[in-house]
């Protein structure tokens, strides 16, 4: 049998290198989960729950109606009271709720009844009373929200609206 070779004892030297790898990996593994954490987007991920904003009769066919929607967005530290500008525009198929922001550089677009268009003041976009665009710049429709009817009554689930 051949004598198996002694095993040697750890050094200063390697005992002192594990525990700064050690005390490296943890440093780097918290600020890993703080950054996912942080570029993940909100600190709960909760989004609010549909807000009621009146009943069904009051949005008649014609012209789109302005709306405030008011809640709270949790946040990982804090709770962030918001109040966000929505359009409820009645059509054919049902009502649609619109974020006033365009789509082209984020200003606040506001229905225009001569034309019969949502008009952005910035760059002279315009949209359909659909979101959908008319002319301009805008790359993409005013973003829709989602929008439920339970017992008469309307409720919209506010998104990022910017």
């Amino acid at each position: 049998m051949t004598p198996e070779p002694p095993i040697e004892a750890p050094s200063r030297r390697r005992a002192l290198a594990a525990l700064v790898i050690g005390a490296a990996s943890v440093i780097g593994a918290t600020l890993a989960a703080a950054a996912a954490r942080f570029l993940g987007g909100r600190g709960t991920g909760a989004s609010p729950a549909p807000i009621p904003i009146g009943p069904e009769a009051n949005f008649a066919a014609g012209s789109p109606v302005e709306t405030v929607l008011s809640y709270s967005l949790p946040d990982a530290y804090r709770i962030e009271s918001r109040r966000d500008a929505i359009f409820v525009v009645r059509r054919p198929e049902g009502l649609i709720a619109l974020s006033p922001t365009c789509t082209h550089l984020g200003c606040s677009v506001r229905w225009d009844a001569a034309s019969s268009l949502f008009r952005c003041p910035c760059h002279g976009g315009s949209y359909h009373p659909d979101g959908s665009v008319a002319g301009g710049p805008p790359p993409r429709p005013l973003a829709r929200l989602p929008i439920e009817i339970r017992g008469g009554q309307v409720f919209v689930r506010p998104g990022e609206i910017s």
